[in-house]
């Protein structure tokens, strides 16, 4: 998922939240807040994950390598 939408969706939620308990809405406000919070932690999370991803440092495709012409520059 989209880690935007992620953090997007917490903050709609914590702000709801922050007015339900205001309006008097305690069920529904500390709901929210814990929804919040849940939603806050996966964003963080996946931020996380993709920067201990492994990417090979051999990252060239078979059509770019080229044995006959090396040091040849290809017109684009």
């Amino acid at each position: 998922m989209n880690p935007q939408i992620l953090f997007y969706f917490s903050l709609a939620l914590l702000t709801t939240g922050v007015i339900l308990l205001f309006k008097g809405l305690f069920i529904l406000g500390f709901g929210s807040l814990i929804i919040s919070i849940g939603t806050s932690i996966v964003w963080l999370m996946s931020g996380f994950f993709g920067k201990f991803e492994y990417e090979p440092t051999d990252s060239k495709s078979e059509d770019e390598k080229d044995e006959e012409g090396k040091g040849v520059l290809k017109p684009f």
